[in-house]
């Protein structure tokens, strides 16, 4: 029976050719995967075209403060789009349509989503809210230090699981009895968001181990029954890039019937930095991996890597505080010392769901 793709399409949002504006693009991942009898070729990284974007957002500002906006993939082809107001609107890239919506009770702080039934949860660092039918409400408050969220994911159908980066724990929520609970003195061991696979009846993330972001399993319903830590159960390679590739960002979509993508997105350091009172003479890309899981022997899964596609010269990441220019992303923060003069600067991001961006046009701190 061939394979289903829940999804078609990965959403990449990043700096638009206009100042202050952010260009949504729309690549078809379904390409990248090889027919059956083809899998067994080698994976090999080719150079692609980056799609044009199909539409250019851009918060509302002043010239006291530039605007920062979120994005949140709420279906297979919609786009939530939020900015540091609360205000929202949701974007139908099927339909090429907008639609407004109500507006968040709070403007939203780095949030992460997930989706349980047909109800939407929003976590920031702060709040977490419920949205259905376009309708949005808080919810209790959680118990946790409020914090980046680390990881998260959705166990049993119905519980949310949040580790968070100053607290060490791990915290579930209840979303039929709207009720928090801790799971355990321990941090789930992945970045981002694990989906779960019902076919391998297991959940994929990628590592947290030692900043190695590896493509792995896990078996969450196994630790729910021994009320301790998970572990990887599998660990993969998907991607084995040059030395000088600096790695920023790694981000895993789950396009149905254990099938996946992986983002990551570098800074190719080759060369010497140049005048830094202009932008280094660096290289941003992001490298788009297809892979799936298949059962193999007797309990054992395996990965086949399909196409790997690389876009070159982005504009993302690069940010610039004081002496410091600093490459981040949503789930570590490693700084780079470099002598610079002090700058407004940007950062972007793309996320695990579909993918989304972080942006902000001023960053401090």
């Amino acid at each position: 029976m061939a394979a289903s793709f829940l999804r078609r399409f990965v959403y990449l949002v990043l700096d638009g050719h206009k100042p202050c504006t952010l260009d949504l693009h729309r690549i078809n991942i379904s390409g990248f995967f090889n027919p059956r009898s083809l899998q067994a070729l080698s994976a090999a990284m080719v150079d692609a075209r980056l799609p044009r974007p199909t539409i250019t957002f851009y918060a509302p500002s002043s010239e006291q403060r530039s605007g920062n906006m979120h994005f949140i993939l709420i279906d297979r082809d919609k786009v939530l789009a939020t900015d540091q107001t609360g205000r929202a609107s949701i974007y139908d890239a099927g339909l090429h349509a907008m639609c407004t919506v109500p507006s968040f009770s709070k403007p939203k702080d780095r949030p992460v989503s997930v989706a349980v039934g047909d109800r939407l949860y929003v976590l920031d660092n702060f709040h977490i809210h419920g949205g259905v039918g376009w309708h949005c409400r808080s919810l209790p408050t959680p118990p946790y230090h409020p914090a980046h969220i680390q990881a998260y994911t959705v166990v049993g159908g119905s519980e949310l699981w949040v580790s968070t980066e100053e607290d060490e724990g791990t915290y579930s929520f209840d979303t039929g009895r709207g009720a928090w609970a801790k799971q355990g003195d321990w941090t789930l061991p992945f970045c981002g968001l694990a989906e779960y696979v019902p076919e391998l009846k297991l959940w994929f993330g990628l590592s947290s181990k030692k900043g190695s972001y590896l493509f792995c399993a896990f078996d969450l319903a196994a630790a729910v029954r021994r009320q301790s830590a998970p572990t990887p159960r599998n660990v993969w390679e998907d991607l084995r890039p040059p030395k000088e590739w600096l790695q920023v960002g790694s981000y895993l979509v789950h396009l149905g019937s254990a099938r996946f993508c992986i983002a990551r997105l570098f800074c190719d350091t080759t060369g010497k930095p140049g005048d830094m009172d202009d932008f280094p003479p660096w290289k941003m890309l992001a490298v788009f991996t297809a892979v799936e899981v298949v059962p193999y022997g007797n309990k054992g899964l395996r990965m086949i890597e399909h196409k790997s596609k690389r876009q070159n010269e982005l504009k993302f990441g690069i940010s610039f505080d004081g002496d410091r220019m600093i490459l981040r992303d949503w789930e570590r923060s490693e700084a780079h010392k470099f002598t610079s003069a002090d700058r407004r600067i940007r950062r972007a991001r793309i996320l695990d769901i579909g993918l989304h961006v972080y942006w902000n046009s001023r960053f401090s701190g």
